[in-house]
């Protein structure tokens, strides 16, 4: 087992994924389900997520959350990583599901590879169309905030990118079943917020210093 940190804690929580996003059930109260109805991003400044990429890189929101298309009634951002781009954990916390056998000429829905992070309030991370072989921590890993998770790639779709979304403990998460997710901006996310404060589909985002 790769050692990134010094606490390392094996859970044995197992995610499922479906039709290109992640599930997972934790046990544990399930905090107020937040809506696209009215959602509620928070004052960015404070908020504990950084941009999954490394200060001075620059990507575009290829789709942002609830919209029209697969993101419809999810919080959930596209970033346009051309492939072998490095991706980073937005903040820190311990890796409980990692998949990266898919090809990354496998366009299949489903087949995608993702490494999913738990936090300390039991929200989960999900960083998916992974580079096939392309996640570097190891099941039980803790990893820090902005700590290298490894490569994009194209797995389960036809483009490069990264699909990032975080989701409550207790609910679920995946486009086959009851998708809770939350509403998330970036405290280093330098570029244009909507009137909510969310990340705009079509921008392209600089990431700053994360504290």
């Amino acid at each position: 087992m790769k050692m990134l940190d010094s606490r390392i804690v094996v859970t044995g929580l197992a995610v499922v994924l479906a039709a290109g996003c992640g599930g997972g059930s934790p046990t544990g109260p399930e905090p107020s389900r937040s809506s696209c109805a009215n959602p509620t991003f928070g004052d960015p400044a404070s908020s504990p997520w950084c941009l999954p990429y490394a200060m001075g890189t620059a990507y575009t929101v290829t789709q942002s959350y609830c919209s029209t298309g697969s993101h419809a009634g999810r919080f959930a951002y596209d970033f346009d990583m051309p492939m072998g781009s490095e991706v980073l954990a937005a903040r820190a916390g311990e890796v409980v599901e990692l998949r990266e056998h898919w090809s990354d000429q496998d366009t299949q829905g489903g087949h995608e590879n993702v490494v999913i992070l738990r936090h300390d309030d039991a929200t989960l991370s999900l960083y998916i169309h992974m580079r096939q072989d392309g996640v570097l921590p190891e099941l039980g890993d803790y990893v820090p905030s902005g700590g290298l998770l490894g490569w994009s790639g194209s797995s389960g779709t036809g483009f490069p990118h990264i699909h990032f979304q975080v989701c409550l403990r207790g609910g679920m998460c995946s486009t086959g079943t009851n998708e809770v997710t939350l509403p998330v901006n970036f405290s280093n996310a330098q570029g244009p917020l909507d009137p909510l404060g969310g990340l705009v589909a079509g921008e392209r985002y600089a990431a700053g210093a994360c504290s």
